[in-house]
């Protein structure tokens, strides 16, 4: 270990708060531990490395035994092959389910807008029908009371109206009938309207 990476784990020692024989045993410790992972770094690549070696020495033994066009090497190449196949039809899958769960989503968004526009409507709805009631109302309080748009002083003379009333067992004439019932609505002074 070099004397920067000895003042690198003293300066760090240090900083934690270590003085005198803490930071001895903590500057130790680090040595210690660095070494062993140097160590431990050293023999995984020498293990690769025999790996590696072992890998291309088979391969070589390989293509020089079997030619291109053997089943073997036929099979490799397809088993490779193969492999990326399922991968692309893996990654079509994930995507397909991917594009699913977007469109239900958006089917969802769609719905929740057309919910509340259909609330919206119906609350539109609900203030106008409220609006005309209030307003059929206003209009019947003003017709009695006679400030509407029909003065209603002929009511009373309405009730005075009499006429017989129609039979049609008696085989009374319903054009008769109707042409007596206007020509006493003219005579009352009784809108067109009512």
């Amino acid at each position: 270990m070099s004397a920067k990476e000895l003042k690198a784990i003293a300066d760090i020692g240090i900083t934690l708060g270590y003085s005198d024989d803490e930071l001895k045993q903590f500057v130790n410790d680090e040595r210690m531990r660095m070494d062993k992972e140097k160590e431990l770094e050293s023999s995984v690549k020498k293990r690769k490395q025999k790996y590696s070696a072992k890998k291309r020495k088979k391969k070589y033994s390989m293509k020089r035994k079997q030619p291109r066009n053997s089943v073997k090497w036929k099979k490799v190449k397809d088993s490779g092959n193969l492999q990326r196949k399922f991968e692309l039809e893996n990654l079509k899958v994930v995507s397909e389910t991917k594009q699913k769960e977007i469109d239900a989503l958006a089917k969802q968004k769609e719905i929740k807008a057309k919910e509340k526009e259909a609330e919206r409507d119906f609350e539109l709805k609900k203030l106008q029908l409220q609006l005309q009631s209030q307003a059929t109302e206003s209009q019947s309080n003003n017709s009695v009371d006679g400030s509407g748009d029909h003065a209603v002083s002929h009511l009373p003379n309405i009730k005075l109206m009499k006429l017989p009333p129609f039979h049609h067992e008696k085989k009374d004439d319903l054009d008769a009938y109707l042409n007596r019932f206007e020509r006493t609505c003219r005579a009352f002074n009784v809108p067109q309207g009512q």
